[in-house]
């Protein structure tokens, strides 16, 4: 009688993670910027400045996707969309992420705060913000 082995079981959860990999784009496709430091940005932000930063989403907005707060090590920053004219999937925190966008350096009015603050966001309050052209979930 002849036997097959099965495959283990983290082979076959390994190649369906690999599967599920692919990045998808929202927005913009990326121009292919070499990546800022997300320390350094929030250090020396230049107003207007074209970036690319990589690292994890920590939150998203809840009710829609409207904006994301990507994070770095031990820094995060939030990201809003250019023009509102995307969104990202409600459930990618913790996903690795890439984005080119625009440095923005503003006082938030309070009621911008507090809007975002009631969607989730954890630092609604910070003057340094990202406005992304486009952004690639993997």
């Amino acid at each position: 009688m002849l036997r097959f082995a099965a495959p283990p079981v983290a082979h076959v959860l390994g190649l369906a993670a690999l599967a599920g990999a692919e990045a998808k784009t929202y927005g913009a496709p990326l121009r292919g910027l070499a990546p800022t430091p997300l320390a350094d940005l929030l250090a020396r932000p230049e107003a207007g400045k074209v970036v690319r930063l990589e690292g994890t989403i920590e939150k998203v907005c809840r009710n829609k996707g409207c904006w994301l707060e990507l994070k770095q090590g031990p820094r995060s920053v939030h990201v809003t969309f250019a023009g509102y004219a995307f969104f990202v999937p409600v459930d990618s925190a913790g996903r690795p992420v890439a984005l080119e966008g625009r440095v923005l350096v503003k006082e938030p009015a309070k009621d911008e705060t507090a809007h975002k603050e009631a969607e989730g966001a954890a630092d609604a309050a910070a003057r340094v913000s990202i406005e992304a052209t486009g952004v690639e979930i993997r």
